[in-house]
Parts: structure tokens; sequence; C-alpha cells
């Protein structure tokens, strides 16, 4: 297996946009555009993100992080021209793993452990003993109301905090695509336990992405760990902004469980699991 187009898997969801996954669900966006291209989020930094990106497109890349987890910055190092939010960067400035708390420093040895259990193969030449996610030292900080010029088509910046302080999303009104990074986490939950986490932060919003859909000002939705959401399956975020504010107002249920970051609230919201902190 190479650490390109084999261990990648690439599919092309529109004209100029591809989906690039890694591993089980880590997902990441490439818009190709006319001048430049835009790569959404790094992944967990095993494969060869660079090459096979380069190997898509023809015109330069800038790489946009939609916020500092571990998983969307794998690969961060390996590109020149970097940018996120400015709450997503540590004291001094870098992206990094350990840049704004050590929840995150045993993720990729944990990550490697499970893929061997399951009887899965890294890419040829993988050296796990040397498997380390590089820090961007500096990055170009962002706040929410940037345009970015591809030539053909243009992406705006959003501030979607509550998953993370300086969660982005990045809109594509030419396309009605919104990618939305982990504004809807696996398996169409909400992980609000990490640090940084902020329920009402949160609920907001959710109030302005559905405010948007409403409007049609997108009509899909990409993130990281979900196939798309269209049509129909937006009606996801009316589910998961009420169930955010019926934990705001303290009327939902819960249960305290075991995570890997430790205990959390446990709340369902017609399938979709909302873990808080405890």
């Amino acid at each position: 297996m190479n650490s390109t187009d084999e261990w990648y898997d690439t599919e092309a969801i529109s004209d100029g946009t591809y989906r690039i996954l890694e591993g089980p669900y880590y997902g990441m966006y490439l818009a190709a555009g006319a001048e430049r291209s835009y790569l959404v989020d790094a992944g967990i930094g095993i494969g060869d993100l660079r090459a096979l990106v380069e190997g898509l497109v023809d015109t330069p890349v800038t790489l946009l992080l939609t916020h500092w987890h571990w998983d969307h910055i794998g690969n961060a190092a390996q590109f020149d021209d970097v940018r996120i939010h400015e709450r997503e960067r540590s004291p001094t400035g870098r992206v990094a793993l350990d840049g704004r708390s050590e929840e995150f420093l045993g993720r990729p040895a944990n990550f490697l452990k499970r893929w061997r259990a399951a009887g899965e193969a890294l890419p040829d030449g993988f050296d796990a003993d040397d498997y380390a996610i590089e820090p961007v030292e500096n990055p170009t900080p962002l706040s929410g109301d940037e345009t970015f010029d591809l030539g053909d088509r243009t992406l705006e910046s959003l501030h979607l905090p509550g998953h993370s302080p300086g969660q982005l999303g990045f809109l594509d009104h030419q396309s009605g695509v919104l990618y939305g990074g982990d504004v809807i986490h696996v398996d169409e939950g909400l992980y609000v336990h990490l640090e940084g986490g902020d329920l009402r932060a949160y609920l907001e919003t959710f109030e302005r992405l559905r405010e948007l859909r409403d409007a049609g000002v997108f009509e899909t939705l990409l993130t990281s760990h979900n196939p798309p959401f269209a049509g129909a399956e937006l009606a996801i975020l009316d589910r998961l902004e009420a169930g955010l504010r019926r934990i705001v107002d303290g009327d939902a249920d819960y249960e305290v469980v075991e995570t890997d970051w430790g205990d959390a609230r446990r709340y369902e919201f017609g399938g979709s699991v909302v873990f808080t902190e405890p």
C-alpha cells in the first residue's frame, strides 16, 4: 500500500471538490480552483497528504484548518500556507498536538493500537516509532470573516464555536456547500466535553446554521466524520438545535459515562449522542 492514493480514499463529490478520507472516518476536503486551491483540514498525519493533493491539482494549495484537534492537524506541517482561527493557536502562536491542552497527546498511539488490533494495514515504509504530528510554528490567524479567492469561485470563513472556541466553517456560495469540520461529530453527534467546548456557543452556532440553511445559503453540509448532509438530511440541524436548547435549559435527561477523555454526560436526541462535561 502506498502512502497516497492507496492509503487515502479520495472521491470527487462535485465538480472541483474532493473528499479525502484517512483511516476509518478522518475526512478532509479539497476545493480545486483555477488560480488557487484550498484544502480543508489535514487528517491524522500517517500518509503523504501533500503528494496526494499535488497529484489532484496543479495550482498552489492553502491549508485551512477548521480547528486544532489532533485528527485535523496531522499533516499540517507539510504545507507552506496554513491558516486557522486565532483562538485555536497555542499561547506562542503555534498549532501543535499539545497546543491548547494535553488531552490529545495519546491519540496518535491510541489510533495505531486500535487500527492494528482490527487487522488493518498501514502504508509501506510507515514507521510507528517515528509517527509524530509535527507543529506548525507560524500559521496565519483568522477571525471568521475572511474571503478566499480560488480564481473561479470564493470561499467565506464562518466562526462556528461550540465544539472548539475557534472552530471555523468555510462556505462556497457558488456551489451551495458548507465545509463544517466537527460542527457535527462522529455518528451525527456532538462533542462538547473537550477542552474549550461551550454549550451556549454551540446553540448559537446551530441557530446560525439553521438560518443560513433556511435562507438557501447552503444546500450541502460537509463534515469531517460523516457522509454529506443534503436535502431532507439537513433536518439534523433542527434536531440538534432543539437538543442543545433542552440541555442549556436543564430539561434533558442524561447518564454519566466513561469516555476516552474521562467521564462525561451523555444525552441522546433522535439517535444523535451529545457528550458534555460531567
